[in-house]
Order: structure tokens, then C-alpha cells, then sequence
């Protein structure tokens, strides 16, 4: 074992032997072990347990998953982000990927400016125009919802499964062409993907399920190529990727294959994750609560603030080349973890950033991460928000967390709530 090595045990308490080698580029004093998908830190507060890091180190190295340098801090999180040529996209994900057998997902897994040839094909489905113009949709949706949960479920509800997963996964699956009564099925594969453990039984749910996911967008792709060469006209996203073109050639099965599983992936999850961080603290907090209940044009702000305040996305990187970045080398092959949480609570960024202020501006946050991978789905996603903020608190303006409930979170790629219990009334 290297002095590093011991210096990793020493620093961040017990670590698995296996898993403490540190590269001598390192120093031994910025290394800190992190395991955001197992410490037991992250299932309490997946969040804000970065806080004090971040005023700690600038930059740190932990050892878990063959060691990833975890950059802290707003202004070089964006740097990152608006760098793809010293640190690339490829693979998403730490570590690795979210289960698709490490073929890259498109367009995600590709930097510049390869990357752009396949997110033009989805910018058009997720434009300001198109998702506009669900808005009727998606509210009435979310009025059916809030119907069956005021009519069937009394004053005791389940959020995350009466609603937080209804509405966004009802929407996605329409987009993708998907039936949404096997919706249960795809949030399980999902959930085994995106959080389960990266060992153990955990890591075996996580290649079962994206081996499921694969073999059945497989099949729908199948389909769907099936319906456009005998003429049956659909409008799913799953066609429009059959009928595209790269480079004047269309889309190879594999490739939609590649595009669908990144969506299927992403839509299913984020969205839900959001609904509940944001009314679990609108439950706690009846004070800022009242603010959108008694005046509605404060919802905008309110959203933007509660997904700087409990911003769940964390990315990764690979380093491209040797480099110097934030005041350490970085080798080529280095990974690079972006905990999107701790740079939207940055107080060099954003005045009493542990304050939820829903009149804050400027208000740059990262939440849907910045420079050419920003996050295609951002639209839809604040429309979803907007719209449930809106119905909800006119028709259900007085909520608490079930007391006594302990509540349990996730971390990994996407932070979140595993339930959150509530109290109508």
C-alpha cells in the first residue's frame, strides 16, 4: 500500500483495501473519501452533506470506484462543463455508465462536434413550441391525478406514487411511444440503473435491469421500423429518431437503440426526483409555501430557486490529456465528478446560498449542467414543474410530512427521495 494509500484510510476512515490505491500525482492531503452511491451520509442528505467539502477543498480526490477528483465549486463546475476538448462526456456517469454494456449512449457519450449531429435530432422534440403546446395536456393530467388522490386517498398519500412518478412518467411514456400501464416496470429498471449499489447484489440488479431495457426498446425499435415500412404513421419519439439522418444517412437501429436508452433513462427519473426534493421542502416549509399559494407569479422564481437549492443531477468527466486544473494535475484517464449540489450552494456564487430566497437574481444555477450537454429536457421539465406547482397548490395549498416518517434518500447519478408520506390538511 502507498503512503497515499494509508493517507486515504486515515483521512476518511474505514475504506476497503481494494479500494484505496491513490496515483502519486495526487497529494495526500487533498485525498477524502467519497463513495456517493453507499455512505450512508448520502442516504440522510444526499445534498447538502457536500456543504462543508466544498469550504474545505476546492478540489479533492476520493478513492472509491478507481479514484475520481471531485470538483466542488460553481465557477470551475462550469469550466468543466464548457471544456469537452480536456474533458470529455464519454463515459457518462461515475462509475461508468448507467448499464447499457459500454457501447456509448447518444448523443450524451459524444463530445464536439460529433455531439451535435445527434442532439440537433432531439432539440426540435424538446424546443419551447413543442413542449408549449403539451401545456393543456400535461395540466389536465395533472388535474386527473390530483382528482384520484383528493377522492380515493383521504388525507394520508404516498407522493412519490400517487403523483411525483405519475405525472412526469405518464408524459415520458406518451413521448416515447411507451405503454404507460407497464409504467411501474420501467421506474423499476430505472431505479435499479440509476440507484442501486455499485457492489454486490447492487451492481447485479443494475446489468440485469439495463439488459432488460435494452432488450425491450430493442424490440419496440423493431416495431416501429415495422409500422413505417408498411405506412402506419406515429408521432413517438422513437420514430421521429427512425426517420432522422446523420451525415445524410438515417440512423442505423443501433444508434436509436443508443438515443432511446439515454432517454428512457433520463426521462423516467429526473423529473420525479425534482417533484419530490422541491415538496418535501415546501411540506417543511409552510412559510415559503404561503408565498405561492397566496400569489402564483412567484412559482418561476420558486422553481428556479428549489433546483439551485436542492440541485440532484451529478455528472462526470474524463480528463483528455495531462492538464493543470484548479490548482492540481489531472492525468489523461483521470475521472472527474461533478456534484451539481454543491455548486449551486456556492457562497462565492450566490449570496446566503443555504437561505431559499424566491426573490434571489441573479440566479445561474446548474442544475440542468451548461455548455454543450446542457440538459435537452430543461423545457419540459420546468413546464412539468410550473404546472404541478400551480394545480397542486390550488387544490391542495396545506401539506406536512407525515410525522414520525423517516425519511430515506438516494444519491449516485440522480439524487432523490425513495418516499416521501404526507399529510393533507
Amino acid at each position: 500500500m502507498s503512503e497515499n494509500a494509508t493517507a486515504a484510510t486515515t483521512a476518511a476512515g474505514t475504506v476497503p483495501p481494494e479500494r484505496v490505491e491513490v496515483p502519486p500525482h495526487v497529494p495526500e492531503e487533498l485525498v477524502h473519501w467519497v463513495d456517493h452511491h453507499n455512505d450512508e451520509i448520502v442516504h440522510i442528505d444526499p445534498i447538502g452533506f457536500m456543504d462543508e467539502l466544498r469550504e474545505k477543498y476546492r478540489v479533492f480526490y476520493s478513492p472509491a470506484y478507481e479514484g475520481f477528483w471531485a470538483v466542488t465549486r460553481w465557477e470551475d463546475q462550469r469550466e468543466v462543463f464548457q471544456r469537452p476538448e480536456d474533458f470529455s462526456s464519454s463515459p457518462v456517469g461515475l462509475p461508468g455508465g448507467p448499464g447499457y454494456g459500454g457501447v456509448k449512449m447518444l448523443p450524451i457519450e459524444l463530445d464536439p462536434p460529433e455531439h451535435k449531429k445527434y442532439r440537433a435530432l432531439i432539440n426540435p422534440v424538446f424546443g419551447p413550441k413543442r413542449i408549449g403546446a403539451m401545456e393543456d395536456h400535461i395540466r389536465s393530467t395533472a388535474n386527473a391525478l390530483i382528482d384520484d388522490i383528493l377522492e380515493n386517498n383521504g388525507d394520508k398519500i404516498e407522493f412519490m406514487e400517487a403523483y411525483a412518478e405519475q405525472l412526469p412518467v405518464r408524459i415520458f411514456t406518451e413521448m416515447l411511444g411507451l405503454p404507460f400501464e407497464e409504467h411501474k416496470k420501467f421506474i423499476g429498471w430505472v431505479s435499479a440503473i440509476l440507484h442501486s449499489s455499485q457492489i454486490g447484489d447492487g451492481l447485479v440488479r443494475k446489468r440485469e435491469a439495463g439488459g432488460e431495457v435494452t432488450k425491450y426498446l430493442t424490440q419496440l425499435i423493431g416495431e416501429r421500423a415495422a409500422d413505417i415500412d408498411s405506412g402506419v404513421e406515429n408521432d413517438d419519439l422513437i420514430t421521429i429518431l427512425l426517420n432522422s439522418e446523420v451525415d445524410g444517412e438515417k440512423l442505423t437501429h443501433d444508434e436509436v437503440l443508443r438515443m432511446s436508452f439515454l432517454l428512457f433513462i433520463a426521462g423516467l427519473d429526473t423529473v420525479t426526483a425534482a417533484h419530490g426534493l422541491m415538496f418535501r421542502f415546501l411540506a417543511d416549509n409552510p412559510e415559503h409555501r404561503a408565498q405561492i399559494v397566496s400569489d402564483p407569479e412567484f412559482i418561476p422564481n420558486a422553481i428556479e430557486e428549489l433546483l439551485r437549492y436542492n440541485s440532484f443531477v451529478n455528472d462526470a468527466r474524463t480528463v483528455t490529456h495531462d492538464l493543470e486544473f484548479a490548482g492540481v494535475a489531472m492525468k489523461k484517464g483521470d475521472r472527474v465528478w461533478l456534484h451539481s449540489g454543491s455548486a449551486c450552494r456556492d457562497p462565492r456564487e450566490f449570496d446566503d446560498p443555504l437561505i431559499v430566497d424566491f426573490l434571489r437574481r441573479p440566479n445561474r444555477h446548474l442544475a440542468f449542467a451548461a455548455g454543450a450537454h446542457r440538459c435537452a429536457g430543461s423545457n419540459l421539465a420546468r413546464l412539468e414543474l410550473r404546472i404541478s406547482f400551480e394545480e397542486w397548490h390550488r387544490r391542495i395549498p396545506d401539506y406536512q410530512v407525515t410525522p414520525g416518517t423517516e425519511l430515506r434518500m438516494h444519491c449516485g447519478g440522480v439524487a432523490g427521495l425513495e418516499s416521501l408520506p404526507l399529510t393533507l390538511g
